[in-house]
């Protein structure tokens, strides 16, 4: 894929290990909620759960355990879950604040996540990021989610952007097929994922100190 540097007006980000490695504290999260309805924590997949939404995870949880209590309720108790693990912090990608600093004064930046609009808030306000951000487009946002492309493509319709004028970054292979169904180029970053979960036209990064060398890079602009 071509990333057209002179072209990008806009940088969109995923939330959960992105801009914060939170898919741990997600997964412990759900853990709790099967302690609470009975079910055996151990019997969790983490990597199955890893880029979709809390509302889809919780219906898959909801059949495959035949948990009595409908999904909202469901979704509903792990968003407390969570909400309530957010006061022991996050570990922040290799550089994420440097590069933040250096793109949110020249590109329009926004987060664009799965998550909810409050958890998504809370996040960013406990890690000291959220000014960072223009805008948030989270779950209740949208009627479809990711790999949806719906997301990215009203994020697009707030800036008044066509889909090269962007680059979003993400992890998931959701997050990432998301972007490719809207025609936005992105880029990968590396966390947890298995062989299956990566393309092979997608260029991954382990930092943000790397994707600020690539960024910055005129060389960047590779096919």
């Amino acid at each position: 894929m071509h990333y057209p540097a002179k072209e990008a007006k806009a940088v969109f980000f995923d939330l959960d290990n992105v801009l914060v490695f939170s898919e741990v504290m997600h997964f412990q999260s759900w853990q709790i909620v099967m302690q609470q309805v009975g079910r055996d924590p151990s019997q969790l997949d983490f990597q199955s759960l890893i880029g979709i939404s809390d509302s889809r995870q919780a219906c898959i949880l909801k059949e495959k355990f035949s948990i009595a209590l409908d999904a909202v309720q469901i979704w509903e108790m792990k968003r407390k879950a969570f909400f309530e693990l957010i006061a022991q912090g996050f570990t922040a990608p290799m550089g994420r604040n440097h590069f933040l600093d250096k793109i949110s004064n020249t590109y329009i930046t926004a987060v664009v996540s799965s998550s909810g609009r409050e958890v998504i808030k809370q996040v960013l306000e406990a890690e000291n990021i959220s000014s960072h951000f223009e805008f948030i487009i989270g779950h209740e946002d949208c009627i479809e989610h990711k790999p949806n492309p719906m997301p990215y493509l009203l994020a697009l319709e707030k800036t008044n952007l066509l889909p090269h004028e962007a680059l979003i970054i993400e992890d998931s292979y959701a997050g990432i097929k998301a972007a490719k169904n809207a025609n936005i180029p992105v880029i990968g970053i590396f966390k947890d994922q298995t062989p299956d979960q990566l393309f092979d036209d997608v260029i991954y990064f382990h930092s943000f100190d790397e994707v600020s060398n690539w960024f910055f890079n005129p060389l960047k602009n590779i096919s």
